[in-house]
């Protein structure tokens, strides 16, 4: 009973600290039309986030909309994907590696009905920053647009896993920025060329963010 009990308190008290943590820093969005234009299209969204920088976007689209996240059993994943889950956020369980099929077919699913779903590209082992392959190839299929979502702080911990996972410190500043839909209209012919593309397009973004707060990677 006491371990039940620590299992759903736990969640409960990451997503207070996260919320307070983004209360206590000033907050600004940077391409904001470009989520409100798509959701107010009905268009579905393929929301393609980095796994160390996943708090940013999971803070700020719940603000305008809520969506789904694959999110992988992995032990370190697990706490997240709790916390997520208290955030409102439907879980995807697994990987489009791990139980592939079944999770493709969710997402076709949840496409169709004109949802939102995120995919940590780099996730759930890395290597950081570099896109797995299959992403675009399923937007293509499915007639999705790509967008992604990221962030960075002035202040923060950082800590030592592979994604370099980033948590803002109280009283600084948080920069969100949206993109503006990837510009794609076939699948690349070879999976090399799909992880160089979408991997710089996502980058592209965060090193703006991190730019504009002044980190240096």
């Amino acid at each position: 009973m006491k371990l039940r009990y620590k299992s759903k308190l736990i969640p409960l008290i990451g997503r207070w600290i996260f919320q307070v943590l983004f209360f206590l820093n000033k907050v600004s969005i940077k391409g904001e039309e470009n989520l409100l234009k798509l959701i107010k299209s009905g268009s579905p969204i393929m929301l393609c986030v980095w796994h160390g920088r996943l708090l940013f976007p999971s803070w700020y689209i719940r603000h305008h909309t809520t969506l789904h996240i694959i999110s992988s059993r992995h032990a370190d994943s697990e706490l997240l994907a709790q916390i997520l889950r208290h955030w409102g956020y439907g879980l995807i369980r697994g990987s489009t590696n791990k139980g592939g099929v079944r999770v493709i077919r969710e997402m076709t699913e949840i496409f169709n009905r004109g949802g939102i779903i995120a995919v940590t590209n780099d996730g759930p082992k890395g290597p950081a920053r570099i896109a797995k392959s299959g992403s675009i190839g399923l937007a293509i299929k499915n007639n999705v647009k790509i967008i992604t979502v990221t962030g960075s702080a002035t202040k923060f911990w950082q800590m030592k896993s592979w994604d370099r996972f980033m948590l803002p410190k109280p009283f600084g500043k948080i920069q969100i920025i949206v993109s503006s839909p990837m510009d794609i209209t076939e699948k690349p012919s070879e999976s090399e060329v799909e992880v160089q593309i979408l991997s710089e397009f996502m980058n592209r973004y965060q090193d703006e963010a991190d730019q504009l707060t002044g980190k240096i990677s």
